[in-house]
Order: structure tokens, then sequence, then C-alpha cells
């Protein structure tokens, strides 16, 4: 299912939770803004853990990781 959300500049269409999929997360977790800005600092193609689960930084879970972090400011 795609959202949309208007800017001053336009409209983001997104699917809404790709990166909850992506990490795996069960139906109870959520996310924090300080765990996403801990994910956000990661570099490409690095492995790492998240709530005891093991992933590798791809190109796309970033760019989800900042959509989140910003729409987490609204």
């Amino acid at each position: 299912m795609k959202e949309k959300i208007k800017t001053k500049t336009g409209t983001i269409t997104f699917k809404k939770g790709t990166l909850r999929r992506q990490l795996k997360m069960k139906k109870g977790e959520k996310f924090t803004k300080s765990g996403l800005r801990r994910l956000a600092k990661i570099a490409d193609g690095s492995k790492f853990k998240f709530m005891e689960r093991d992933f590798k930084m791809t190109k796309l879970m970033k760019q989800r990781i900042n959509l989140g972090i910003t729409l987490m400011g609204f």
C-alpha cells in the first residue's frame, strides 16, 4: 500500500512498512528516533546488529532509514 505526503516542494510517495519488513521487526516492536539515528551513521556495505538480528547496510536501507527519521520529525 502506497502513501502520499504533501510537502512545500511537492508530494512524496512511498510504500508503508518497507523498512519494518527489511529489518524483520515483529508487530509489537517500534522504532525510536535515536535508534534510527544510530543506524543512519553506519556505512554502506557494513554489517551491523539491530534488535539481536544481523544485517548488512545497503543504499536502499539507508534511504528508508533517513525517510523514517524525517517523518518522525513531523
